[in-house]
């Protein structure tokens, strides 16, 4: 979950709003897939 976050910060900061978002999203869903 830490490293989730962290990608998601680094998203909000390096890009845009929406980006981060996007990231999030994908994150998650690999996260759900591989539980």
């Amino acid at each position: 979950a830490v490293i989730l976050d962290e990608a998601v910060q680094l998203a909000k900061t390096f890009s845009t709003d929406d980006s981060s978002r996007y990231v999030n999203g994908v994150l998650s869903a690999v996260a759900k897939s591989s539980r």
